[in-house]
């Protein structure tokens, strides 16, 4: 199973100390190179547990152009645009994202 994660699910559970329970849901994560640059900068928690989470993959998305593109049409952020992207080039099964527009877009 192919399960793409936006950086809020990633930095509240870290936040509460319960990363893990993305794991045991869903054994491996993979977020784009734009979430874990979000999730591992700043003061928080995350920061820290993140990069030591092995089942947490870092992908680069293939398709950049689109990135820009998502932003403005949608107006999402960076990590949620990178987020979907990734998900539809993976065929992910499942996308953890908390924006609610990024959770009505249909891209795959």
């Amino acid at each position: 199973m192919i399960i793409v994660s936006n950086t809020t699910p990633l930095s509240e559970l870290a936040k509460v100390g319960q990363l893990n329970l993305l794991q045991k849901l869903f054994g491996k994560i993979i977020i784009p190179q734009e979430v874990y640059n979000e999730v591992t900068t700043g003061n928080h928690r995350a920061v820290s547990v993140v990069p030591t989470a092995q089942w947490i993959e870092v992908f680069t998305i293939q398709s950049p152009a689109q990135l820009l593109q998502l932003q403005i049409q949608f107006k999402l952020d960076l990590g949620e645009a990178a987020t979907i992207i990734l998900a539809e080039e993976l065929k992910a099964n499942r996308v953890l994202i908390d924006e609610k527009l990024g959770r009505k877009l249909d891209f795959y």
